[in-house]
């Protein structure tokens, strides 16, 4: 499977494995296999490590207070204290670190925990950092996803021109072509 990275940071695009969080939910997490094909393909790790369904089931309930706690934010809500608690709890724990090799490359590995520590602790950094007033939600109908927005003008509306943006705009064109026509 592939993965789609347009939040801008690891832990928004972590956010975006459930996609649709309305009626037609889309689960990009339903296999352990998958979390560390996300970890990979996320550039995080340099190969797949084991994970269990412990670990998976550990995963999903970061991302949910991953993505409960940004949308508290962006309706200026506090975060719930259950949220607050596991973030700052898998923050606190060792994170992935770059491992430096007798050839004098690198490697990036770790554990599944060492995983979810790199991506609590990096809500908290776009949480205290600058780049927290930019995040926003999708426009796109059902879309979910969040995201930086890094446009000079900050005024992008979806997550990705190549995903919900350009399905915007062809609904829109179709409507303009059905519209023109329907009034000859």
């Amino acid at each position: 499977m592939k993965f789609v990275y347009v939040g801008g940071r690891r832990c928004l695009d972590f956010a975006g494995t459930l996609r649709y969080r309305t009626s037609e939910r889309e689960e990009l997490l339903t296999d352990p296999r998958l979390l560390s094909d996300w970890a990979v393909q996320a550039g995080l790790l340099d190969a797949g490590i084991d994970v269990t369904d412990d670990d998976l089931a550990a995963a999903t309930e970061l991302r949910e207070a991953i993505y409960r706690t940004v949308n508290a934010r962006l309706e200026h809500r506090r975060p719930q204290v259950a949220d607050v608690e596991l973030l700052n709890e898998r923050a606190s724990q060792p994170p992935l670190t770059p491992r430096l090799l007798r050839s004098g490359a690198t490697r990036r590995e770790g554990t599944v925990s060492q995983l979810l520590a790199s991506l609590a602790a990096d809500l908290l950094d776009l949480i205290a950092g600058v780049d927290v007033e930019n995040v926003k939600r999708c426009a796109h109908p059902g879309c979910t996803r969040l995201y930086v927005d890094s446009s000079r003008a900050k005024n992008r509306h979806w997550c990705g021109m190549g995903t919900c943006g350009n399905k915007v705009k062809v609904q829109a064109f179709r409507a303009r072509q059905r519209a023109a026509s329907g009034a000859r």
